[in-house]
C-alpha cells in the first residue's frame, strides 16, 4: 500500500509520517519541491540529519541549490525509487505539500519532452498578442492562463508548435488515474485559524533559528537557481540582505505569503484527490493503528 499524507505546511505531516513508518517499519518518499535541495533547511523546516527518521526518506536533500529540478524528472525519479520499495516491502509512505509532484509521480500524466525550440520571436510580442495567439492555437487552454502570465503563454504557445496535439488535447487522451494498484490519500487538515497561528509562529522559529544566516551562507557559496530561490523564506530574505526590505518587513511578508501558499494548498489537495480528512496528527495515526 501506498500511503500519500499531504496537507498545507504547518499542518503536522512529517510528524504523521514519522509515526507512521515506525508503525508500519517502511521508508518515506518526500514531495516537497524545495526540501530536494541541500543546504535549504530551516527555511524549508526539513527533518533534521540527526533524526533516526532521516535515513529512511527518499528524494530529500539530494540536489544542490544551483541545480534545477522539474516535475518530469520528479516523476522518473519517484517510479523508481517507488517501485523499487514496493518490491522489497508491503508498505510505503509519501509526505509533502507539492501536489504537482505526487500527481505526476502516481498518476498517468505524460510530460512533452522539450528539444532545441527556437521561439525569440514569441519574445517579440506584446502580452496581448500572446494571449491572443493562444486562443486561437488552443482556446481551453487560454482560459486557464492570465494574459500578464508571460512565461506560460510562450510556453504554451511553444508546446502547440512542436507538438502534433495541443496541450488540450494530449491531456484529453490520459485519464488521470492512479497507475499504482493501491493508493491512499491522507489530508491532514487543521482548523485554519490554528494553521494560520502555526504559520507565524513558525516563521518566528525558523528566523530565531538562523535563517538569515543559511539565506547568507547561500548566496555567498552558490549560484541558485532559478527553482531554489524562489522559495518561500529565501526570495524575501533575499531582498532584505539586498537592503530592499527591513527583517520586520521580510518577516511579515514571509508570514503572509505562507498563509497564502497553505490556503492554495487546501484547495489543490481538495479539488484533486480522493481522500480521507483528518484535522490532527492523532487522528491519523489512530485510523492507521485501527486498519
Amino acid at each position: 500500500m501506498i500511503y500519500v499524507i499531504m496537507g498545507p505546511t504547518c499542518s503536522g505531516k512529517t510528524a504523521a509520517c514519522n509515526k507512521i513508518m515506525d508503525i508500519l517499519n517502511c521508508d518515506a518518499i518526500n514531495f516537497d519541491a524545495f526540501q530536494i535541495y541541500r543546504h535549504m533547511d530551516i527555511g524549508t523546516s526539513k527533518l533534521d540529519k540527526n533524526d533516526p527518521h532521516y535515513s529512511r526518506y527518499h528524494l530529500l536533500d539530494f540536489k544542490e541549490p544551483s541545480e534545477t529540478y522539474s516535475v518530469m524528472e520528479y516523476q522518473r525519479d519517484s517510479r523508481n525509487v517507488l517501485d523499487n520499495l514496493l518490491s522489497k516491502c508491503k508498505d510505503v509512505v509519501m509526505v509533502g505539500g507539492t501536489g504537482l509532484y505526487v500527481r505526476a509521480a502516481l498518476y498517468d500524466y505524460e510530460f512533452e519532452i522539450e528539444k532545441n525550440r527556437d521561439d525569440s520571436d514569441l519574445e517579440l510580442l506584446s502580452n496581448e498578442e500572446l494571449f491572443n495567439e493562444l486562443q486561437k492555437l488552443d482556446y481551453e487552454a487560454s482560459k486557464k492562463i492570465h494574459i500578464n502570465n508571460r512565461k506560460r503563454l510562450i510556453r504554451a504557445i511553444s508546446s502547440i508548435r512542436h507538438s502534433d496535439i495541443n496541450k488540450t488535447e494530449r491531456l484529453a487522451k490520459q485519464s488521470h488515474l492512479p497507475i499504482y494498484k493501491d493508493v491512499e490519500f491522507l489530508f491532514l487538515s487543521p482548523n485554519r485559524e490554528e494553521l494560520y497561528k502555526n504559520i507565524n509562529a513558525r516563521v518566528i522559529e525558523m528566523i530565531d533559528n538562523g535563517l538569515v544566516e543559511e539565506v547568507k551562507n547561500l548566496l555567498e557559496n552558490y549560484d541558485l537557481s532559478l527553482t531554489s530561490k524562489q522559495g518561500i523564506g529565501y526570495k524575501e530574505i533575499i531582498e532584505f540582505l539586498r537592503g530592499n526590505a527591513s527583517l520586520e518587513d521580510a518577516i511579515s511578508l514571509i508570514q503572509k505569503r505562507t498563509r497564502n501558499y497553505a490556503k492554495r494548498q487546501v484547495t489543490f489537495f481538495k479539488n484533486q484527490f480522493n481522500s480521507k480528512t483528518f484535522t490532527s496528527v492523532d487522528e491519523l495515526i489512530k485510523y492507521i493503528k485501527e486498519k
